[in-house]
């Protein structure tokens, strides 16, 4: 052993210890086995947004799933008065074969006994945290869950961070884990909770635009022992040029996408009934010609859950609509065959308090140019319907 590190040892052992704010290890491991399927995508001639598609085959991979797995490691510091020091690094644990630790939803703030709390760092938003109200499987982020549709125009689904998007690379997800982001959440006021975020402009990588920035804001109302809640939410992303991800075509100058949505459930006995409303709105300006300069969609979403003596059953159904769109010169625009139908369901049996096996299975049926992604599934092209199918174990800790 080092003599170096044995002499400081033996001589911090006489060193009357430090007060230091306890640290908590926390976190959920959530992994299983699944069956992922891509159907065959459909051969279909274009429309202002999709070129024709070619058609193409379908794909099945076996493979381990992680779904939302994270380890945090957190402190909470009484700072006297009602006030307290609160920070948190929580981390995706390289579970898988990238052997790669990322960053979740990091921050350090201050908490307030009577007023709430104010932190900076990377998390998601309130705007993304009402969709978890909404889901009745296990958490929303995993297979099956509602980020398959909400908060997304197809495509894609969930996009961590804000730093790569511009004008060539556009970012068009609601889903996503925002960084240099500056928040405020309050305290229950008799059922009523509120937030507001920002975030910087410190990824800005052109002297001509201003961005990506984004504002964020969301209310809810749940009353304390009450058989309801309802939130709304509402957040919009200047510069992130959420058109270039959708369309292909970059150049803009400036855009900015909007996100609103309302929704909320209500339970009777061991039976809840879930729902939410969104439209997304994504604009680019400084477009000429017959170019789309704007395309809207809107989607709901529908859930049901039941709780049993040994865990709980879920069912959601979401529907994305075609979208609308417009050109730059007022031209006509088509965007139909965009719209998609998704279903998930699950049985979640619990082990003990903390472990819990699950079984979840998910169909994605996409509109002949439609992309919403199936959690797990193969890359898939325009049109290919998709499933999953999971087991998996959770263990929370």
């Amino acid at each position: 052993m080092n003599k170096t590190l044995i002499a400081l040892a033996v001589g911090a052992a006489f060193v009357a210890p430090a007060a230091y704010a306890d640290v908590t290890l926390s976190g959920s491991i959530n992994m299983g086995l699944a069956v992922v399927k891509s159907g065959d995508a459909s051969s279909h001639t274009g429309n202002s947004i999709t070129g024709a598609t070619a058609g193409g085959g379908s794909i099945t991979n076996t493979q381990v799933t992680t779904n939302y797995s994270n380890i945090t490691i957190g402190s909470l510091e009484d700072l006297g008065g009602g006030l307290k020091l609160d920070f948190a690094f929580q981390m995706n644990p390289p579970l898988n074969n990238n052997g790669t630790i990322t960053n979740r939803n990091s921050h350090i703030g201050l908490v307030g006994d009577s007023w709430g709390g104010v932190w900076y760092g990377t998390n998601e938003q309130l705007y993304e945290a009402y969709y978890y109200t909404v889901d009745p499987l296990d958490g929303a982020a995993g297979i099956g869950g509602n980020l398959q549709m909400l908060g997304t125009p197809g495509g894609s689904a969930f996009q961590n961070g804000n730093s790569g998007c511009s004008n060539g690379s556009g970012c068009a997800e609601f889903y996503r884990r925002q960084g240099e982001a500056i928040w405020f959440d309050s305290a229950d006021y008799a059922g009523v909770t509120f937030g507001v975020g920002v975030g910087l402009n410190a990824y800005k990588t052109s002297a001509t635009t201003d961005g990506p920035r984004f504002i964020t804001a969301g209310v809810q109302y749940k009353p304390a022992g009450g058989p309801f809640f309802v939130n709304v939410g509402y957040e919009k992303h200047s510069d992130f040029f959420g058109l270039n991800q959708i369309t292909g075509v970059g150049g803009a100058t400036s855009s900015r996408d909007t996100g609103l949505q309302i929704g909320g459930g209500v339970t009777f006995g061991d039976f809840s009934i879930l729902a939410r409303y969104e439209e997304l709105d994504y604009k680019s300006n400084g477009l000429a010609g017959a170019t789309v300069n704007e395309y809207k969609r809107s989607a709901i979403w529908l859930g049901g859950k039941m709780t049993l003596p040994t865990g709980y059953v879920g069912l959601q159904v979401g529907i994305a609509d075609s979208a609308s769109c417009s050109k730059a010169n007022g031209s006509g625009c088509n965007a139909d065959n965009t719209g998609a139908k998704m279903v998930s369901a699950g049985y979640f049996h619990n082990l003990s308090k903390q472990s819990q096996l699950q079984f979840i299975g998910s169909y994605t049926n996409n509109d002949t140019l439609a992309n919403y992604i199936n959690i797990g599934s193969p890359n898939q092209a325009p049109g290919a319907d998709s499933k999953s199918l999971a087991v998996l174990l959770k263990h929370v800790f």
